[in-house]
This record gives C-alpha cells, sequence and structure tokens, in this order.
C-alpha cells in the first residue's frame, strides 16, 4: 500500500476514533493494522489528554467564577448595583464557557447550573433590598424563574432545569398554601 493511500486512512481512523462513530477498541485494532504497530496514533492521544485538562481547568475557572459571585451577594457589602454587575458578568462568562464548542458536557452542565443559580441569588438580593417586607413578590420571582427553568428544560431538552423547575413550582405552591 503507497503511503499516501496510508496516511489518507490513518486520519479517517483518527477521525473515527476522535468523533466516537466506532468503539476504541476497534480504531486502536485497525491503526494496528494499517500502521503495522508503529503507534502512528498516539497524536490523537496527546491530543485527547490535553482536551480533558483544559476542560479540568474551564470547569475549575466555571467553579471559582460561581463562588465568586456567592460570595460577593450572600456576605458583601457591595452596593446593590455592583453586586448585580457582577453577577451578571459572571454568569454571561460562565455561559459562554458552556457554549464552547470543547466544553465536555459535564463542564457544559455546571456552568449552566451555576449560571442559573446565580441569577436566583441575585433576584433573590434584589428582592431583599427593595421588598424585603412583601413575600408575595418573592414567590413570584422564583416562581417566574423557576417556570422559565421548566419551559427552557422542556424546550432544550435539559431534563436538570426541567426536574428542578417543576420542583420549585410544587414547593412554592406547598409554602403558598
Amino acid at each position: 500500500m503507497d503511503k499516501k493511500r496510508r496516511e489518507t486512512i490513518v486520519h479517517e481512523i483518527n477521525y473515527w476514533k476522535q468523533n466516537k462513530l466506532l468503539p476504541d477498541a476497534y480504531c486502536d485494532f485497525l491503526m494496528n493494522l494499517y500502521t503495522s504497530g508503529e503507534g502512528e496514533f498516539e497524536e490523537a492521544e496527546i491530543r485527547k489528554k490535553s482536551e480533558k485538562s483544559s476542560n479540568v481547568f474551564v470547569s475549575g475557572v466555571s467553579l471559582l467564577g460561581g463562588l465568586l459571585a456567592v460570595i460577593a451577594l450572600v456576605f458583601g457589602d457591595l452596593a446593590l448595583v455592583i453586586q448585580a454587575v457582577i453577577s451578571i458578568l459572571i454568569s454571561a462568562g460562565v455561559m459562554i464557557v458552556s457554549f464552547r464548542p470543547g466544553a465536555s458536557p459535564i463542564v457544559r452542565i455546571f456552568s449552566r447550573i451555576v449560571s442559573a443559580f446565580v441569577i436566583l441569588l441575585l433576584s433573590v438580593e434584589l428582592w431583599n433590598t427593595y421588598y424585603a417586607n412583601e413575600v408575595i413578590i418573592l414567590y413570584l420571582l422564583i416562581g417566574v424563574q423557576c417556570i422559565l427553568w421548566t419551559v427552557g428544560g422542556l424546550i432544550t431538552k435539559q431534563h436538570y432545569f426541567t426536574v428542578s423547575g417543576a420542583l420549585g413550582i410544587v414547593v412554592l405552591l406547598i409554602l403558598y398554601f
């Protein structure tokens, strides 16, 4: 077999392996078959390891950003406007991370949950600042967010948002009545 044809086949096998079109064991077998055991597929393995370390870094940054926002909202004596700006910027940054093309599903889920939690805390802080004596407004704020989570989860097929929104609505109804 000529070299160009072998390179094409090896490239295709790497593509199949990276995109999970075939199980890893099959791809390894085919790679060993076409490379005569020379191991020309090590580049794909190195790239896979670097993607995992990148995902760990991104999820760490998301966690740190979410914790900073929670600390600013819960324990901060900052002005409400500054807290709102910090929360919105961190939520937007975390959501951008979740839509990154190379992000793993766990990073995407985690980033979206952190953003929703930060927005929930911000709305509770807004209620506490402006309407602290009116509990019905707090129920309405949380209820609207739960409805948005449920509808958004149904539309995007993200079951964790659907379940959390539905449970939040049930808890609010139990507390109200």
